[in-house]
């Protein structure tokens, strides 16, 4: 990731653990963050949504080498943990761009392709097959999971987010069975 967006996201996360998502202005990020050619990569929040997105990608990507290679039910399981680890990093933040997105839903979907193409690099990340129609209901499955086990995590107050860990391998155990039936 370029180290000015690092510091852009980085900034932001910031200024998210003291002050909710819908007060925090462009200009004090810019300020803050001491960026000078901020205003030629960050338009919009809508780009800095992007760009916080991208961030957790790449901490997550970061990570990925450390999964132990076994079962795909597995390796999906410890990838989307480690996409809520790092969540979990920047929690407050976080719940107040989820709760921004209640005033304001149409944002929400915005932010869906991102979301998508999180999951497409977390797929790819552990090999997962992935072609054909069965592989685009896979991915299409995958992000249902992960929406999902995220709509717990907000709940999750358990330090090891354990809640998050039991619904999420409730949910892949479900996709399984599934799967072994469109397989017959």
């Amino acid at each position: 990731m370029n180290k000015d967006y690092k510091k852009i996201v980085e900034t932001t996360l910031k200024i998210l653990n003291k002050k909710p998502w819908n007060d925090i202005t462009l200009k004090e990020i810019q300020t803050k963050s001491k960026v000078k050619k901020f205003n030629l990569l960050i338009k919009n929040k809508k780009d800095l949504l992007i760009k916080l997105n991208n961030y957790f990608d790449y901490k997550v990507s970061s990570k990925i080498s450390n999964i132990e290679n076994s079962n795909y039910k597995d390796m999906i399981f410890e990838v989307i943990m480690m996409r809520f680890d790092v969540l979990q990093e920047n929690r407050k933040g976080i719940i107040s761009i989820f709760n921004s997105f209640k005033s304001r839903p149409k944002l929400l979907f915005f932010l869906l392709p991102e979301l998508l193409d999180s999951i497409l690099i977390m797929v790819k990340s552990i090999n997962l097959p992935i072609n054909g129609v069965l592989g685009q209901l896979k991915i299409k499955g995958i992000f249902v999971i992960y929406v999902s086990s995220f709509f717990v995590w907000l709940n999750d107050e358990t330090i090891a987010l354990d809640k998050t860990m039991t619904a999420l391998d409730k949910y892949l155990d479900q996709a399984n069975n599934v799967l072994r039936f469109i397989n017959k």
